[in-house]
């Protein structure tokens, strides 16, 4: 078979497949409910290609008697885009990549070069007189690879067209305005040393975060704790600290203890400032009076609470920006079927604009709260947060002409599943070990560095450096029952409006193939173009499999850490999630 006809064949391959398990796709995207049409193209589309491969072969990359994996191969395989930017000619010898485990994934590589036919196979013989207009191939093959009727020929040089797919390092230098926070719990690690920060720290730096928005409340470590993060932030460089004092525990009359909590880390060298006024926000606390704490300090200070977005608040004096905290879809703060948009970040973008301030908008990858009868305070619901993350830094990508800064909530908050680090390490436990411990969250920020990039470059599409796979997953179906075991005795309100889904997204600066073998569920292929792409495939109960093809050469096969369950967690139900990621 001639390149262009295997070029057609993947063409034609989504639709004659579509219509043999059709109506999956039908289903799913009547079940999925958008207020915003675009949003819902988006998530409609990722379903539309997924292909499931009945007749899969068994994957074994270290055959001896088959013919190298080449790029040409992966060509032939990876969907063409028209809106691409890069030219290249390619030999047609693959480098096997043999990094090993990295976060929360056990990778497996073969040392000899992998068979594209045990990849990929299909059980029907597709012809099409279709031509694809961005791939061409020149030269003459010197061996074949056959796989039930899918010829990919060797030995080729191929070029691939493109236009502004964002990837490589990007032009123009940085825009040094512009940074990503996380917000950090200081109320639980009060057995926190300078290591254990230091440590922090260079997990934030290595993601692109630029500080720590500490949070406090008047616990009686909190200031040596705050000496100790300010310490390691100055020893670390480049990383700087401010408080966001909780509402919570402070009180709005209390001026007096802000204002002396400030004073003591203003004018350290690892402070945030803008224009020489040292930052400083804060978890609700609408009509504190921070022009008053400017005055008793005898200087001006940044201030950028979460406060409602109400001209009102955007006009006081005291104020250089409003902070936000809407980073869930909720309705009254309880979970509604529907993504979260950017309609409250507008509210906010339009009254501070209207002042000449500035807008913090935040950033979460998750929301799953489960306190039992084991605490005074229970709480038991989730937010739908499934592809949240890869789609909030679409957000903020949207809005970044508008937005100096972004704060990911958070860094540590493992009660509410929306910590950024993994469980573990001098903190303290509120409980929420029952559904954090053992589930891994880091990998997620490999996801969100192209978008930090981007975000600082004043770019609008991720910088590509590298191909990636990132995954996550919640540990059990939702199915599963354990009402007499679990802590709190029911399931999450909103445990009814997620899915049973596995969730990919890749990164490739040419495009590829990946396959994923989710526990007994036959395996799902997929082209992927050049740039980001997610994709949603059904959960199976057993081990995750992940296996990842690219145009630029790279193979690399990894197994998650966590296998899926029919089964509760422990004996409570946990909808956190797991992540992991795959570098090829």
């Amino acid at each position: 078979m001639k390149l262009v006809a295997a070029l057609s064949l993947l063409q034609v391959l989504p639709a004659v497949l579509a219509n043999r398990h059709g109506n999956s796709y039908e289903r799913r995207s009547r079940a999925v409910r958008h207020e915003d049409l675009a949003e819902r193209q988006v998530i409609e589309t990722t379903f539309e290609t997924e292909t499931i491969w009945v007749d899969a072969l068994p994957t074994d990359t270290s055959s001896t008697d088959a013919p190298a994996t080449t790029q040409v191969q992966i060509a032939a395989l990876a969907a063409s885009d028209e809106d691409s930017t890069v030219t290249t000619t390619s030999s047609a010898t693959a480098t096997v990549q043999t990094d090993s485990s990295i976060y929360g994934l056990s990778q497996s590589n073969s040392q000899s070069s992998g068979s594209i036919g045990s990849f990929v196979s299909s059980s029907e013989s597709l012809t099409s007189t279709n031509t694809a207009s961005s791939v061409s191939a020149t030269g003459n093959a010197s061996s074949t690879i056959s796989s039930q009727g899918l010829n990919i020929s060797t030995d080729l040089n191929v070029t691939v067209s493109s236009q502004h797919w964002g990837f490589g390092h990007g032009s123009g230098s940085k825009n040094s305005d512009k940074k990503v926070f996380a917000h950090f719990m200081i109320g639980i690690v009060y057995g926190y040393t300078l290591d254990s920060w230091l440590e922090d720290i260079a997990l934030a730096k290595s993601k692109g975060i630029d500080g720590f928005a500490l949070n406090i409340g008047l616990d009686f470590y909190t200031q040596p704790q705050l000496d100790l993060a300010y310490k390691a932030a100055e020893i670390s460089g480049d990383f700087v600290c401010f408080i966001s004092f909780d509402f919570n525990w402070y009180t709005v009359d209390n001026t007096t203890g802000v204002t002396e909590m400030m004073r003591r880390y203003n004018n350290l060298p690892s402070q945030f400032k803008v224009d020489n006024k040292p930052f400083v926000s804060s978890f609700i606390g609408d009509g504190f009076d921070w022009e008053a704490v400017g005055k008793s300090l005898n200087q001006d200070i940044y201030a950028v609470p979460f406060w409602q977005p109400t001209q009102e608040n955007a006009n006081n004096k005291g104020l250089s920006g409003l902070f936000s905290w809407t980073a869930w879809a909720s309705k009254d703060n309880g979970p509604i079927d529907q993504p979260l948009t950017t309609v409250q970040d507008k509210a906010y973008i339009d009254v501070v604009s209207k002042v000449n301030k500035v807008y913090m908008a935040p950033v979460s990858s998750w929301f799953f709260t489960h306190f039992g009868k084991e605490v005074p305070w229970s709480k038991n619901w989730l937010f739908k947060s499934e592809n949240l993350w890869k789609y909030r830094w679409d957000q903020i990508l949207e809005l970044s002409e508008n937005l100096n800064y972004v704060e990911i909530v958070t860094w540590n908050d493992y009660g509410e599943s929306h910590n950024i680090r993994n469980w573990g390490g001098l903190h303290s436990d509120d409980g929420s070990s029952k559904w954090s411990d053992g589930l891994e969250h880091f990998s997620m920020l490999d996801l969100s560095l192209p978008y930090i990039k981007a975000f600082k470059q004043g770019k609008k599409k991720p910088i590509i450096e590298k191909d990636q796979i990132i995954y996550w997953y919640r540990p059990h179906l939702k199915s599963a029952e354990c009402d007499e075991t679990d802590n709190f005795g029911s399931k999450p309100t909103g445990w009814d409006i997620v899915s049973d889904t596995v969730f990919v997204t890749t990164f490739t600066k040419l495009g590829g193939v990946i396959k994923v073998t989710s526990g007994k569920n036959k395996p799902v292929l997929k082209t992927v173009k050049p740039g980001v792409q997610s994709i949603e495939i059904p959960m199976g109960v057993g081990k995750q499999v992940f296996e990842f093809f690219t145009l630029t050469g790279g193979y690399k096969k990894g197994e998650s850490k966590l296998d899926i369950s029919d089964k509760c967690w422990t004996g409570i139900y946990n909808y956190n999630y797991h992540a992991g990621v795959l570098d090829c």
